[in-house]
């Protein structure tokens, strides 16, 4: 049982970094708990979405990320990206999302992290909005 928990470690290790590094947790200024409080439950399910979606891509690169992520995301990192490839791949999505926060993808570079990751996500999310908005004001 013990070496279950501890197996677990570095699930919870990851999460908590994307929580705190990618939401910036301890940087945001609130006046109340009950603020603070709404803060923390709105960025842990986001924490959650992304580990969850970020460990898929990791572990199952070649599916589909339409199984996975609202087809309004997909094509809005298509078209601002300009890919080719309309039917990404969940590790290409990540790879995108990371690239809309900066990441360059060279060959020594490894892995994108949580702010990068983060940055990105913000960025769609936002591009994703705006174009729910026109579409529904039309």
């Amino acid at each position: 049982m013990q070496l279950d928990w501890y197996a677990t470690r570095w699930l919870i290790e990851e999460y908590h970094k994307c929580f705190k590094t990618g939401c910036a947790v301890e940087q945001r200024q609130l006046e109340s708990a009950s603020s603070l409080v709404t803060l923390l439950g709105f960025f842990a399910i986001v924490s959650v979405r992304l580990l969850q979606l970020r460990n898929l891509s990791r572990s199952h690169p070649q599916l589909l990320a339409q199984e996975y992520v609202p087809s309004i995301m997909l094509k809005v990192l298509v078209a601002r990206l300009g890919l080719a490839n309309c039917e990404l791949t969940l590790g290409e999505f990540f790879l995108a999302i990371a690239r809309l926060g900066g990441f360059l993808g060279r060959k020594s570079d490894g892995l994108p992290g949580w702010q990068t990751l983060w940055r990105g996500w913000l960025r769609l999310q936002d591009m994703c909005w705006a174009a729910n908005f026109i579409t529904q004001s039309l």
